[in-house]
């Protein structure tokens, strides 16, 4: 479960990478982004977000057929701190360093161990402790890549046209202009920030099969992602020994 690329696939890729062509529909002149068409306005979207430092993360959408939450802080650097729930269970995640540690419950280690042998025992001995899990873990692999997924924004040329300006709204607080697309049974709904830096501040797409929504805020502030008391993890990238 390759949570954070399933996550942009579905919702993030599929409602950013809009960015070239739009339309140049006539607008009142209080209205912002005036001049400007909305694949316009898309495409500063992207670059402010992806040239953001940090920012927060926070939603729920499908990945693969199942409802996914996640809570993440994500910076440049990898530096990453948050929380995911999938049906089954739900995880604390924290990358720092070189390493990722994850601290989940039992249904969520049922869920990462499916098919293994003693399946049932593991899950229990490590609900509720800290597993310092192997670089490319399948179940945690691009969840800390801020870079990564936005860089994926970039990648669908062929999704690039048909964005339409929407009514201004609030989100979080915040004055943004809607942005939308519809293709087929999906409607892609983007928010940017009309006021500073015109960063995405939430992402809505509906109907499909990957519906969902995501919250983009904390452009900028500082990741506080520290490693786990050594005494507390379980060092999950060392082979364990053979049984006897």
């Amino acid at each position: 479960m390759t949570v954070l690329r399933t996550l942009t696939a579905s919702v993030v890729c599929a409602s950013v990478a809009v960015g070239m062509a739009g339309c140049s529909e006539q607008e009142s002149s209080d209205r912002p982004f005036q001049g400007q068409s909305a694949d316009q306005v898309a495409a500063k979207a992207v670059t402010a977000t992806r040239d953001a430092g940090s920012l927060r993360m926070a939603g729920k959408v499908s990945a693969n057929g199942q409802p996914l939450t996640v809570d993440f802080h994500v910076d440049t650097q990898k530096n990453c701190k948050g929380r995911m729930t999938v049906e089954q269970g739900s995880a604390e995640v924290i990358h720092a360093g070189q390493a990722t540690y994850v601290k989940g419950d039992k249904g969520f280690w049922a869920n990462a161990s499916q098919n293994s042998p003693g399946q049932e025992k593991q899950a229990q001995a490590l609900s509720g402790r800290w597993v310092k899990v192997p670089v490319g873990d399948a179940h945690t692999t691009g969840l800390c890549d801020k870079q990564g997924f936005l860089a994926d924004m970039d990648s669908d040329k062929s999704e690039r046209k048909g964005m339409t300006k929407g009514e201004v709204t609030t989100v979080n607080g915040q004055k943004a202009m809607a942005l939308q697309k519809k293709k087929g049974s999906e409607t892609l709904t983007m928010y940017v920030a009309t006021e500073g830096k015109p960063y995405i501040l939430k992402l809505v797409q509906s109907g499909g099969q990957n519906p969902g929504t995501v919250l983009f805020s904390d452009y900028e502030k500082p990741v506080r992602a520290t490693p786990p008391p050594a005494g507390q993890v379980i060092d999950g990238t060392k082979p364990r020994p053979s049984a006897p």
